[in-house]
């Protein structure tokens, strides 16, 4: 059993704020912990709402996490997150490879504040956390339990195996910033890897997940981001890199949960198979995603910006 005393910072900010009613983990937990809300749900649960888990660490996943909260607050009839599953960055027992995903170019006190900021934004909305082990028996059943019709996941440090990818009837979605249609960027570094190639743009990928990293079916591409600076050079700060490529992300997780929403209300039982982001994205993003790399505020837990 995971050692629950390594989440002490964590389930003391928790107490502090008033956002968790319990802490839970099982035999079967090697490490992190279920938290349950103190608030529940804000609307009703009906069958014609799609449900989805969210899978999501690191402020990619912050930033796709709020923008499908925010979705469900201003359509509260079409969708319902049963759950968020996100990386224990502050926990040392964790196995999410920490030293080679975007984790690492942030030093530690900036990893907890990711995390919390992450696990706050659940919890507020009332949606139950697990930060542990999603190959622990006791968590399979848990997730089995919630009946998602879909997950979305981003930035995530455990690779997913079979019994959690055959739950969900519509698939997982894994939004990868790397353009995989053309064998680029598989795998957690992709900033080396745009970098060896001396690349000028990257784009975001939406494949559905399976057992090998990076490697199941795509279902779209996002329009080109542009990762030059304004001189035409290659970023040297691996942040300003991963902070750009956040461009246009909103938008990806919104047209695929929206149009999840609607393959699901057609009647679909099955993954959707493709979509024209090119298509569906507005003029003025595109064209902002392909300025260049510009100076960043220094906040690291970005807020979705269609919905305002």
């Amino acid at each position: 059993m995971g050692d629950i005393a390594k989440d002490a910072w964590l389930n003391q900010l928790l107490e502090e704020y008033l956002l968790a009613d319990t802490f839970f983990d099982d035999t079967s937990i090697r490490w992190g912990e279920f938290i349950q809300p103190t608030s529940g749900p804000s609307a009703s649960i009906t069958p014609s709402k799609l449900r989805i888990a969210v899978i999501g660490s690191m402020p990619v996943g912050f930033l796709t996490l709020k923008t499908l909260l925010s979705y469900a607050r201003h359509f509260p009839d079409q969708l319902h997150i049963v759950c968020l599953l996100t990386d224990d960055a502050g926990n040392p027992d964790a196995k999410i490879g920490v030293r080679k995903r975007i984790w690492h170019v942030y030093p530690e006190e900036v990893q907890r504040r990711i995390e919390f900021s992450t696990i706050r934004s659940a919890l507020d909305a009332g949606v139950p956390v697990y930060t542990g082990d999603i190959k622990a028996d006791w968590f399979r059943e848990t997730f089995s339990q919630m009946k998602p019709d879909a997950v979305i996941c981003c930035g995530y440090g455990q690779l997913i195996d079979g019994p959690i990818l055959k739950t969900p009837k519509l698939g997982i979605y894994n939004l990868h910033p790397a353009d995989l249609a053309h064998g680029f960027g598989a795998g957690p570094a992709m900033y080396d890897d745009s970098r060896s190639r001396n690349a000028e743009t990257t784009c975001w990928t939406v494949h559905l997940m399976n057992e090998a990293l990076d490697s199941g079916p795509i279902v779209g591409s996002s329009p080109v981001i542009n990762i030059r600076m304004p001189n035409g050079d290659f970023p040297e700060n691996k942040i300003d890199y991963y902070t750009k490529v956040m461009d246009g992300l909103d938008y990806l997780t919104f047209h695929t949960v929206q149009s999840l929403i609607e393959w699901y209300q057609n009647g679909h039982t099955t993954p959707m198979k493709h979509l024209d982001f090119n298509a569906l994205f507005p003029s003025a993003i595109k064209s902002w995603m392909q300025e260049p790399i510009r100076e960043f505020p220094q906040h690291i837990v970005p807020d979705p910006a269609l919905f305002d």
